[in-house]
């Protein structure tokens, strides 16, 4: 029960970031009551939808092989599949107050950070801050997860779409770079 209502909570949180602990039990289908004992405020509520998707994530980071080079199309590829539950965290208002949520995600960022300043300057740009080209990946992957919900995108596609943004840009192949 629990997984369903963190993904319900997701869900009705990412339609309306104001839903309150009766819309969210609503749409879980339990009583107010029984949202309450597990979470006793909206804040919590959030909290807990917010640290479900960094284990989420952390979960799927323990698999990808971050020494290797091509360890940004594994993780890509791992996180499409994750979609709303981890969407959370790139658009809820408000988590980055949180200090030890923002420490979580700054752990989270340091593997993949790492990985990017290496491959900088043999598969991704070296004039671009590291930092540029993590928030890159990050916004490609949400705009994946909202084009996939809109209907717009095939799962399959998205982690194609979002590496080949992020090692290619969006400039016309052939084009002259400008200086």
């Amino acid at each position: 029960m629990s997984v369903h209502l963190l993904q319900t909570a997701t869900s009705v949180l990412l339609k309306d970031p104001t839903a309150s602990l009766g819309d969210v039990a609503r749409a879980a289908g339990v009583g107010r009551t029984t949202l309450h004992k597990r979470y006793p405020t909206r804040t919590a509520l959030v909290r807990a939808v917010a640290s479900d998707a960094l284990d989420l994530i952390d979960s799927v980071s323990s698999h990808v092989d971050f020494a290797r080079d091509d360890a940004i199309e594994d993780l890509v590829t791992r996180l499409v599949a994750l979609g709303p539950r981890v969407e959370f965290l790139l658009r809820f208002p408000g988590l980055e107050l949180d200090e030890e949520l923002a420490a979580r995600i700054r752990e989270m960022d340091r593997p993949v950070l790492d990985l990017i300043t290496r491959l900088q300057g043999t598969r991704l740009r070296r004039d671009l801050p590291a930092w540029w080209i993590l928030q890159t990946l990050y916004a490609g992957l949400f705009n994946a997860w909202e084009a996939i919900s809109d209907g717009r995108l095939a799962p399959l596609d998205a982690p194609r779409f979002v590496l080949t943004t992020v090692f290619e840009g969006v400039q016309r192949a052939g084009a002259v770079e400008r200086p």
